[in-house]
Parts: structure tokens; sequence; C-alpha cells
């Protein structure tokens, strides 16, 4: 089960997985020493393997495309929160650095079957599962599963291997390489969970990789166990008194509706409008009746993930706030049952629904200003608010058919297809379609848009929680920060994408809010070894900055750290974010300054050798 090298684990198994599919190889490699001191684990040590293993340049559906699927050392631990996992590859949506991030139990599953991650290369030449347990793994034929939803296979793979499995897999958007297809685990019965976005499903169906099945009996040790459960029954209490988790465990993220709302964040008419009247059918409330249980993932006392029913057709997850506003308020529908139908529907197919959202406003409004024709739709008739509409353009995405294969391609990839203008209306940053926060309500988030390293990313630095007050002594963050000023929002952008980055490097939640102290001193006790806060951000500049330089080989600078012209010139009419836009340059220059880059947005070659990463990014330095 354990490494057999010199080295004694805690919080880390030893061992990482690789999977040549294209010669149906599989190895199990020990973890080296330097690469967990240097990256820490999750997406850390996920960056390091996909710069190691992977042509910058490579097509995203090459067998050269390497894909990672990656724990960290509090995964599966009794920390809370910590049942996460990290997939990382380049992406097919972006064309540059992909990530996705998903929680449930499947995290803590791979690492009791006895590994840290796993690597896949190459293509099978026919469809394929990866069955890993207790310590072995082999790969198996799917072609009795391709074509299966999300549901399907989940519930095939349980027949076949047992109730216990637990199952990563692809939809048909997947395998018909939908560029925001997403990876989907913990299925049945309360599910699913998703790793949702840049397309790391699309990248499994290409490589013909339907799911990963999972079963381990293992355990994680711990250095310390006596005084990590001593913090923890202190640290318990810190997590339940947040105001924000309160809200999370009564009514999930739709809790969050109406403050959203009332800032003017909460996105309306494809980032056109600032109030609605059909918020009212989008808030928990509106949701309660259908909520029939709440559920948790591994080692979690929030219970924020709800479980849903509606007419006995449709069970499982309850739609989060992202998708209440991607497929409602964003094409101005307010018929909550069909977004629960449309959620549905995007879960079976597995598709991102953020990216689904907006590229289906983004058809919308370009069809509106008479830029899309019924002859590019195939005779549809766009229209806000029109949930069957919504519904009929799901199925086609997910299956690639008719206008769906356009719009599987992403709002950027789609409006370059066509042209004629219809570029102005695609709402994305680097080619990944905007999460449901209006920047021109919180301008740090704006700033986090445009410089988060898997393109517009609300999760790489929580920007917005600072913006509303909250602060962070751990990190520096002493003061308040009015939402609408842009005064030292670069440097408080740029500790906060660290922090977040060493979140996903652990891997832990983003929920738990507690102070950065606590969380260091929990990785010290689980693994022995000390960090401090100070120690662990330097180790997220190491692989922040590696991410950024696979991205500067794709050719991005500082011309793509913007946003839609929308967010930059065209401020809201009404709501409380009125009169509002991104005055993004003088922030922008701040960041630059605190992440040690040039004034285009490069790392500067003399910090990536103080971190110790320059053999790795070499090769990703732009040649004079």
């Amino acid at each position: 089960m354990r490494g057999a090298g010199l080295t004694e684990w805690y919080g880390y198994i030893g061992r990482i997985l690789y999977v040549d599919l294209t010669r149906e190889s599989i190895e199990a490699r020990e973890l080296s020493e330097e690469d967990a001191d240097l990256f820490v684990g999750g997406i850390g040590l996920a960056t390091k393997i996909v710069v190691e293993e992977t042509d910058p340049h490579v097509d995203p559906y090459s067998p050269e495309n390497t894909l990672v699927f990656m724990t960290g050392p509090l995964t599966g631990t009794l920390v809370p929160c910590t049942g996460r996992y990290v997939v990382a590859a380049k992406s097919p949506l972006t064309l540059a650095w992909g990530e996705a991030h998903a929680s449930g139990f499947m995290g803590t599953e791979i690492k009791k079957a006895g590994f840290d991650g796993i690597v896949f290369k190459g293509k099978a030449s026919k469809p394929v599962y990866l069955y890993v347990h207790d310590g072995e793994a082999e790969i198996r034929s799917a072609e009795h599963l391709w074509g299966l939803d999300i549901y399907e296979t989940d519930a095939a793979l349980k027949k076949e291997l047992g109730e216990n499995v637990r199952v990563a897999t692809i939809g048909l958007a997947g395998e018909r390489l939908v560029r925001y297809a997403l990876i989907a685990s913990d299925i049945l019965p309360d599910g699913p969970r998703m790793a949702g976005r840049t397309g790391m499903g699309a990248v499994m169906g290409s490589k013909n990789l339907k799911a990963l099945a999972v079963r381990g009996a293992g355990s994680i040790r711990v250095k310390d166990p006596k005084r990590m459960r001593s913090i923890l029954n202190r640290i318990l209490p810190l997590i339940l008194s947040s105001p924000t988790i309160q809200i999370y465990a009564a009514s999930g993220t739709p809790g969050e509706v109406e403050e959203f709302y009332e800032y003017g964040d909460m996105p309306i008419k494809n980032f056109t409008k600032g109030v609605w009247e059909g918020i009212k059918n989008l808030t928990a409330d509106a949701l309660k009746k259908y909520v029939k249980g709440h559920r948790a993932c591994w080692a979690c006392p929030i219970h924020c993930w709800k479980y849903i029913e509606l007419n006995g057709e449709v069970k499982g997850r309850s739609p989060e706030y992202e998708t209440l506003a991607s497929l409602g308020s964003m094409l101005l529908i307010d018929d909550t049952e069909a977004i629960i139908r449309a959620n549905q529907l995007c879960n079976k197919y597995g598709i991102d629904t953020i990216s689904t959202g907006n590229t289906i406003a983004w058809a919308i409004e370009s069809y509106e200003k008479g830029l899309l024709t019924k002859e590019d739709t195939g005779g549809l008739e766009l229209r806000w608010g029109d949930s069957g509409l919504l519904l009929k353009l799901i199925e086609m995405i997910g299956r690639r058919e008719g206008f769906g294969r356009l719009l599987g391609e992403g709002c950027r990839l789609a409006s370059k297809r066509i042209g004629r203008g219809t570029e102005k209306y695609c709402m994305h940053v680097k080619g990944l379609e905007m999460p449901m926060h209006d920047p021109r309500a919180f301008k740090g988030m704006g700033l986090q848009y445009a410089t988060s390293n898997r393109g517009a990313c609300h999760l790489q630095g929580y920007v917005f929680r600072i913006e509303q007050g909250q602060r962070s002594y751990d990190l520096g963050i002493y003061d308040r920060y009015d939402r609408f000023a842009t005064k030292g929002k670069g440097w408080v952008v740029g500790v906060r994408e660290l922090w977040y980055a060493i979140l996903e490097s652990l891997v832990i939640c983003k929920f738990m809010e507690i102070p950065p102290a606590h969380i260091a001193g929990l990785f010290t006790l689980v693994t022995g070894r000390r960090k401090t806060v100070k120690d662990l951000l330097e180790d997220a500049r190491r692989i922040y900055d590696l991410q950024r330089m696979f991205n500067v080989a794709n050719g991005i600078s500082r011309k793509d750290d913007t946003l839609p012209e929308r967010f930059l010139k065209e401020p809201l009419k009404e709501g409380e974010a009125k009169g509002q836009v991104v005055e993004l340059d003088e922030m922008l220059d701040e960041y630059y300054e605190y992440m040690g880059w040039d004034e285009n947005g490069i790392p500067r070659k003399e910090e990536l050798e103080r971190l110790g990463i320059w053999k790795l990014a070499e090769k990703l330095y732009p040649k004079k």
C-alpha cells in the first residue's frame, strides 16, 4: 500500500500511479520528497507533472496531453472538508492551462486505494475504464459503457464492481468532445459532484477513457493525531459560527441569491441588466419545497449539498447559485422547475452549467442583434426567457447535434467561427466563460477574473469576500476595501490567488473559512512537515508562476489579462452597481509588481530561479 522508499509518509501515501493508455501499461512511482516539499500536493503536484510531461503547444485532444487526478496531504483526514480532488491538463476550451476541482468522497477513496494521484497519458484504442483497488490497478473495457449517461455509468459499474466503489465518469458530452464537458463523481444516490470547468471531461473522452472506478480499504496516517483532534475540537465552533457557513448549512449556495442580487452582482440578461422581478423564483425559498434533505462531503460539518426531488422524476443534487444564475437570470428564465430540469440535463450529459448558460446567452444576444440567423441555428428562434428552448439546446449540446455542435465549442471559439461582430457578446476571459458575479459590483473580482490562470474564475481568490468586508490578518489584509475602489486591490488579489492555490494543493474546501495560520498548523500536525503561512505562500508562487508560464508558452500575456468590453466601458443603468465600470489597468500594474512579473505579465527569470523552478520553466520562457 505504501511507498517502498525510505521516506516515512504522513498525510501523503507516497505513490503516484502512471497509466499509459496507448501501451496499456501501469506503473506506480514513488512521490519524491523534493516534489512534496516544493509543490505541496493537489494542484501544486498536478501543475509540476503537467508542465514536466506535456508539450505546452500540444493539441488538447492529442494523446500527448497529460491528464492528472491528484489529491492533497489533507485529503481524507479528519480535517473538515477534505474529500476533494483536482484534475489538470491542457484545456480544450481555453487552449491553455486547464484545471477543475470536485468535492465528495472520490479524493479520499483514491488515497485509501493506495495512491496520492493518477496520471493518464496516451489514448486507448477502444473505450476503457481504470479500476483501482487496494494498491492495484487494471485497465478494463468500457465498450459496454460508451454512450451511457453519468447515472447509467455509475449504476453499471456499481453492479459490476460492488456498491461501495467510487466512480468518476464522463457523459455523452465528454465522449463527443464538447469543449466544456465535465467529470462527474459521487453520482448515486444523492449526487453528482462535478469537476466542472475547462473541459477536463472532453480530455477524458479524447483518450477513450470513460471512467475511473476506485475502491480502497487503506488508511491515511497522521503524524500527531492527538494534537490534531484537540485543535479540531476548537476549530469546529469557529467554522460553524461563520454567517456564510450558516447560510450554506441551511440553504446551500442558493441562500446567497438575494444577497448577491442586492449588491448588483448577479448577472441578468447576459450581464446587461441590474434589476429583474424574476429573481424571486431563483431564491432558496423558491427551491425549498423541492429540497428533501441535506448531504455532506467527506468530514464536512456544513452539509451544503441539498438533495432535491421534482415530481418523482428528477432526483439528486439541487441547482447551486452559479446554475440558478447561468441557466436562470442570465437567460431571463424564472421558471424554477425548468431550471431544476435543465440542471439535471446538464448533469446527465456531463456539461458545465456556467459555460452552457453563457454560451446560450451569447447566441441569444447575437440572434437578437441580427448577427446570428435561423440559417445558423437550424431554424430555431432564439428568445430570452424561453425555458423550452433552454432544454432543447442543452440536449443538442450534450449530443453535439445540430446547432449544438457550434454551441459545444464554447462562446469564444463559436463566435470566432461565426464572426460578424458576435465576439462582442461572448462573456469570457482567456476562453473560459464568466462565472456568475458581475465584476462591476466587485472590482477586485474583475482583476481576479482577468488574471486567473484558468481564465475567468471566482474560485481562485474569492476576492469579493474581502470586498464584502471580510479581513484576513494572517495574509496581511487588515483594512476594509470598498468594493468599487481600485487602490490596493492589486496586491490583495495577488495574495488571495496565491492562498487559494494552497487550498487547492492541500486539498481543502474553500467554504471552510478559518484563518490561514490554523490551516498551516493542521498541515504541520498531519504531515510532520513544518510550514508557516509565509512558507506556504512561497510554495504558491512556485505553483502559480509555473501555471502562468504554461500560459505564456501558449501566447498569453498582458493583452489577455483583460475583461470583455461590456465590463470596461458599459455601466449598468440600474441596480446597486449602477454607473460602474472596471478600471483594470491601474490594478493590473500593482498586481504584476506584487507577483514579481514584468510589465507584460511574464514572471521574471530571476524570480523563477529564486523559486527553484527555472529548470522546469525554461522550456516555457519566451525566446528572444
